[in-house]
């Protein structure tokens, strides 16, 4: 259990620092890169899904 733990915990460090430079995109009005990001994040999403 404490492997999965770290695993999720390293996920969400990973996610945290996507959504902040999200936000640093979006502050910039980057609107293509933003929703490049956004499918980036949505991709990855989904196949951690779809490994499980």
């Amino acid at each position: 259990m404490d492997e999965d733990m770290s695993v999720f915990k390293s996920y969400l460090r990973r996610l945290l620092q996507d959504l902040k430079d999200l936000k640093e995109v979006l502050k910039a009005k980057d609107y293509e890169k933003a929703e490049k990001m956004v499918d980036r994040l949505i991709d990855d999403t989904q196949k951690g899904i779809e490994d499980n």
